[in-house]
This record gives structure tokens, C-alpha cells and sequence, in this order.
């Protein structure tokens, strides 16, 4: 059978995409295999300019008109398809006995922000949490996760178990999107510098183990929708956050500025949405978004963690990644309440426990030490 340049084969059935897009501009529903069918006609063009620009509508179209979860799974699957990649059959985690949380986010945050999930997960690490984390490269910050730990030295394989590995030694495992999607990354990388309708839940589903608990933040206030989406693929405990210091600009992870969304559903039951100050919650701030400059450059981002994980940050930047981590290590059943597990955060932030993890994750990962040795 013949392929086409993405790799999709080429089938008797397979019609222009028109039809589709006619639906989707008049705002019409279509099924899950609709949606899918028409997300493989898009990426199966060849001329790459046509495929981006025809990629770009379908994406943005769906998330402007209110995708439906038969939509979002359709148009997910399609996209999965081209490396094979199949989330509801991901094998469990291999640690038995032990709890492991899984984080990812969406990126493409309204408000750009230090590598937050990064600072955190080291924490959530350093506190006894096992961390199975998503990274990724920039495209719309000047520095992904993945960029970020690679520059202090992290090196990320495109082995699964031997980040397994790396997990057991150290208690926290970073998965890079782009070795694991490499085709599909091909066609889409690079495009996108605002939530569409693969943000709803992607990221989330390209861990290739099933966690006992997911935590994913979308910059996007619609967490229901993508709680809902995420329910179609894992059968664990979900929970979702987004943030927002002012309605418009959307940040995926918890903020200490303005109010956090979340919802969540734990052993098989949904929580009702809700919308905190967090900052209020713990007892900290007043803080304005000031505090919470990125890096202009990939060096610059990763100087801003160490400082962070060395206790020498701002406290606005300090307490962000401290109420992150506090998450992780609330889901991860470390302690009993938000605030304890931000105490505990905080704790080991201010005594480099959190650095000291860091340089653990860079031997267990054969990466580069002298990276580090400039910002100690």
C-alpha cells in the first residue's frame, strides 16, 4: 500500500478535507471518527506550507468553537496514530508499593514564568514523591523544561526504561515529548503559540506508563473540558489546574497571583470545579506578577532554578514553585493537607535538599556535572 510524506497510508475512502471544514466553520458537531478522519486528511497533505496552515485551522477552530471530548479524542488519536503511540494501553508504572504521580502541562502560558514544573518536581522528588514528568522543547518561552534541564546538565534519553531507571535511583523520571512523538513532532513542532485543542489533554498522555495519579495544568480556564478528555485515557486519579491573574492571560500551573481553577476526580469520583486564591489559602503574599520574570535566554532560565532550588530566589518566585511542589507532594500522599505539604516544600527549598536532587538527577542520567559548577 502506498504512503504518503507523513507516513499515512493512502485509502480509497480518504475524501478533501472541505466538507469538514464547512462543519467546523459553521460551528457544526462532528463524531469522534469524523474528527478523527479529518485530522488524518490534514496531516496527510505533503506540501508542508498547506499542511501547517490547514493544521493551524483545524486546531484552533475546534477550541474556538467548543470542542466536544468525541472531538478532542478523535483529533488526539489521529495525531497519536503517526508514531503509533497509544495511551490506554500504556503499561502500569513497574514501582509496586510505591504511589507515582505524573505531571504535565500544557505550555504556552498567556504570562511567561520561570520553568515552574521543573523547580517543582525536583522538590516533589526531594520530599520522597516518585515524579513521572513530561518535557518539552520552547515555542513559545524562551526555554522549555526540556531545554532547561539539558542546559544544567540533565541528559534525556529516548529510552523509556532507562528513565525508568534513572526514577528508581532518584525518584524522578523526565520523559521528553519529542523523542517520544518524533513524527508527529515533525509535522507539528513549532507551530503554536496559544492553547488549541490537543492542549485539552496530550502532553498528559504521552508518558509511556499509566501513574496512579495525574497531575496536568492547562493555560486554559476550560479545566472541566479537559478533565473530561483525560477521563476517556486514565483510569487513576485525575487532577487538573490553571491559572489566572486577571481573566485574560491563562497559566498552566498553580499561581500565587489572582486565582487558581482546578478540578479533580479521586478513586472514581468527580470533585466539584473550584476557584482559589491560593496565595490567600497558605497565608502568603500579597505578590504581583513582578517577581516572576522569566530568563531571556536558555542560560538565563536555567540560573533562575538554581536559585531557586538553592533557596536564593525572590519570595514571590520561591513560594510559586513551593505551592506547585506542594501539590505534587499533597497527590502524592507525602502529607495530609496542602499546607503541610507547602511547609515541607518551603523546607526543602531553603535547605538545597532540592539542589542536592538536582545534581542526584544529573549523575543518574550519566549527564554533564561541570554544568552546574558555575551557578553553585
Amino acid at each position: 500500500m502506498r504512503t504518503n510524506l507523513i507516513g499515512f497510508p493512502e485509502t480509497p475512502f480518504a475524501t478533501h478535507f472541505g466538507p469538514y471544514l464547512s462543519r467546523l466553520n459553521s460551528g457544526l458537531r462532528l463524531t469522534y471518527h469524523e474528527a478523527a478522519h479529518y485530522m488524518r486528511l490534514v496531516l496527510a497533505i505533503d506540501d508542508p506550507r498547506t499542511r501547517s496552515a490547514q493544521l493551524g485551522v483545524l486546531l484552533n477552530g475546534f477550541m474556538a468553537k467548543h470542542p466536544t471530548v468525541e472531538e478532542a479524542s478523535g483529533i488526539i488519536d489521529a495525531a497519536l496514530e503517526l508514531d503509533s503511540h497509544s495511551p490506554t494501553t500504556r503499561p502500569l508504572h513497574p514501582f509496586t508499593g510505591e504511589r507515582v504521580v505524573g505531571v504535565a502541562g500544557s505550555g504556552k502560558k498567556g504570562f511567561k514564568t520561570p520553568n515552574v514544573s521543573t523547580s517543582a518536581a525536583l522538590v516533589a522528588a526531594a520530599a520522597g514523591v516518585k515524579v513521572a514528568k513530561c518535557a518539552s522543547a520552547a515555542t513559545s518561552s524562551v526555554a522549555g523544561s526540556a531545554d532547561t534541564l539539558k542546559r544544567l546538565g540533565v541528559h534525556l534519553t529516548a529510552s523509556a526504561p532507562q528513565t525508568l531507571d534513572v526514577m528508581a535511583k532518584c525518584g524522578l523520571g523526565v520523559f521528553e515529548i519529542e523523542q517520544i512523538i518524533p513524527r508527529f513532532d515533525a509535522a507539528y513542532g513549532g507551530l503554536f503559540y496559544a492553547p488549541h485543542v490537543l492542549s485539552l489533554a496530550l502532553p498528559a498522555l504521552l508518558l509511556p506508563i499509566r501513574t496512579d495519579t495525574l497531575l496536568y495544568g492547562i493555560a486554559h480556564p476550560d479545566v472541566s473540558l479537559s478533565l473530561e478528555v483525560l477521563g476517556r485515557y486514565h483510569d487513576g486519579d485525575l487532577f487538573v489546574v490553571a491559572s489566572t491573574p486577571d481573566n485574560v492571560r491563562w497559566l498552566d500551573e498553580v499561581g500565587i497571583v489572582g486565582e487558581t481553577s482546578m478540578v479533580g476526580i479521586h478513586r472514581g469520583v468527580r470533585g466539584r470545579m473550584l476557584r482559589l486564591n491560593v496565595a490567600d489559602q497558605l497565608g502568603i503574599g500579597p505578590y504581583s506578577l513582578d517577581g516572576l520574570t522569566p530568563g531571556s535566554t536558555v542560560t538565563e532560565q536555567a540560573r533562575i532554578v538554581v536559585e531557586v532550588l538553592t533557596g536564593r530566589a525572590n519570595a514571590s518566585l520561591t513560594d510559586l514553585v513551593a505551592a506547585n511542589a506542594a501539590t505534587l507532594i499533597f497527590l502524592g500522599e507525602v502529607r495530609a493537607t496542602l499546607a503541610e505539604a507547602f511547609g515541607l516544600a518551603r523546607e526543602i527549598l531553603y535547605s538545597r535538599a532540592a539542589f542536592d536532587k538536582l545534581r542526584e538527577l544529573v549523575r543518574a542520567t550519566t549527564g554533564t556535572a561541570s554544568s552546574l559548577r558555575e551557578w553553585r
